[in-house]
């Protein structure tokens, strides 16, 4: 692209080399084109914007952090980015592309327009074979580990389809600590049961999350008047209550214990606190505890940050907005939990029906890898509808959308054969199972 600047300036001089026979005069004319000159070079400076470098190889693309533009779609609405970018036109009309470079305005574009491969990513790369019953065969079963946090702040007070909030949560989780074996250890504690929502107790309220039944296993009068030691009062301290569930869990935690957290929540944090660094360090912790969350009549803004939180903590989200969700959410994962405890041992005799659950697995991560390449055709054609737009108004020329599309082909191309080899991956994984489970039987 030509350097306008430069242009200008070559004109201003070549008028100060005419000369005038009244020097005063002609300084004073000459002047003018220079002050012009300086401003169109300041503002055509600042005019040009560098954007961070687009990522082109498999592991750094997922890495890489969302597009601008996606990530506010994503924030307006609750559906796929894509679908949420509207305006094209005007979008582009927005990009700069005055002496950018083809890389650099490819760098522009996935700054603006690139994708979130985390999802897609971990669920190839993390891919774990399940067997099922079948897996049961020489598997060493875990004692459940668990603590139950329930939100006590002032807006649990409110109803919901099929009454309070509060009282709804509290039947729940004394339906749920009841079902399990025994032998479980359980801990309740509640947060934000202090002070009230007023700004002059928020300190108080803040700091206030206490554990109201003791690590035990479960006794139906004690756990009871547990639940009535709280109501409805004050903040949302969400973060310390999760960081407060190492303390609730490792006093039966061992070898052989899986140690959970389940939360119960019907708002964001509101205490400054951060619940997905608190529950990505449970996780990550020599407990390695799942964080399991249910957001209780959660918005948007609510749901995103606890979601996030779930998935940090390497547990999962549960969204509810009545009595009835909230008792069928709570009966599932009632099954998930009891699930490895009442494994049928019998059907582990079953080569044959090993081997069809093999090609089950296989085609479940072919699925996952459709998956993963979906994200990817949708940002080559979002891609590429930029591009075209960009030269529907002549800031590139057809020759430069060309090349451009060159790059993002092979951007594209990268990211095939890079979620292929982790499809590779995750079959070798099925097949290094199987072979487990059939040296198992054959040994039995």
């Amino acid at each position: 692209m030509k350097r306008i600047a430069a242009l200008i300036f070559g004109i201003a001089i070549a008028a100060l080399s005419t000369g005038c026979s009244n020097q005063g005069a002609a300084e004073k004319e000459s002047s003018e084109p220079v002050k012009q000159e300086e401003k169109k070079e300041k503002e055509e400076a600042a005019e040009k914007v560098d954007y961070p470098e687009a990522a082109m190889t498999g592991e750094e693309i997922v890495n890489q952090l969302i597009g601008e533009k996606m990530a506010e779609a994503a924030s307006k609405a609750g559906k796929a980015e894509e679908d949420s970018i509207s305006d094209m036109d005007k979008l582009m009309a927005e990009f700069q592309t005055k002496e950018q470079s083809d890389q650099e305005i490819l760098n522009g574009l996935i700054h603006w327009f690139g994708m979130d491969y985390t999802g897609v990513y971990q669920n190839l790369v993390n891919y774990e074979p399940d067997y099922g019953d079948y897996d049961i065969a020489g598997e060493k079963q875990k004692t459940k580990n668990i603590a139950i946090h329930i939100d006590s702040s002032g807006s649990m007070n409110g109803q919901v389809s099929g009454g309070v909030k509060m009282d709804l949560a509290k039947n729940a989780v004394k339906k749920f600590a009841a079902g399990f074996p025994d032998e479980t250890p359980i801990t309740l504690r509640t947060y934000g049961h202090k002070g009230t929502g007023d700004d002059k107790d928020k300190q108080l309220s803040c700091s206030s999350t206490e554990v109201m039944y003791e690590t035990n296993t479960y006794n139906e009068q004690n756990f009871s008047a547990a639940l009535n030691k709280f109501k409805p009062s004050g903040w949302t301290p969400i973060a310390a209550s999760i960081k407060a569930g190492y303390d609730d869990l490792k006093t039966k935690a061992a070898e052989n214990t899986e140690n959970i957290l389940y939360v119960v929540s019907d708002g964001i944090e509101t205490c400054d606190g951060d619940p997905v660094e608190e529950a990505r360090k449970l996780a990550n912790s020599d407990l390695q505890v799942k964080v399991n969350i249910i957001g209780f009549n959660v918005d948007d803004e609510g749901q995103r940050q606890l979601k996030a939180a779930a998935q940090a903590g390497n547990g999962q989200y549960y969204t509810v907005n009545s009595k009835v969700e909230l008792e069928n959410t709570i009966n599932k994962l009632m099954g998930e939990a009891m699930s490895s405890i009442e494994k049928n041992i019998s059907k582990a005799s079953s080569k044959t029906e090993i081997n069809f659950r093999t090609a089950d697995l296989k085609q479940q991560v072919g699925g996952i890898r459709r998956d993963f390449m979906d994200v990817a055709d949708s940002e080559r054609m979002l891609l590429g509808d930029a591009l075209s737009e960009l030269q529907k108004q002549e800031k590139i020329k057809p020759e430069d959308r060309d090349a451009i599309y060159d790059l993002i082909k092979i951007r594209y191309e990268e990211l095939n054969s890079f979620s292929e080899s982790l499809m590779e991956q995750a079959k070798e994984k099925v097949d290094k199972r199987r072979q487990e489970l059939i040296d198992q039987i054959n040994a039995s």
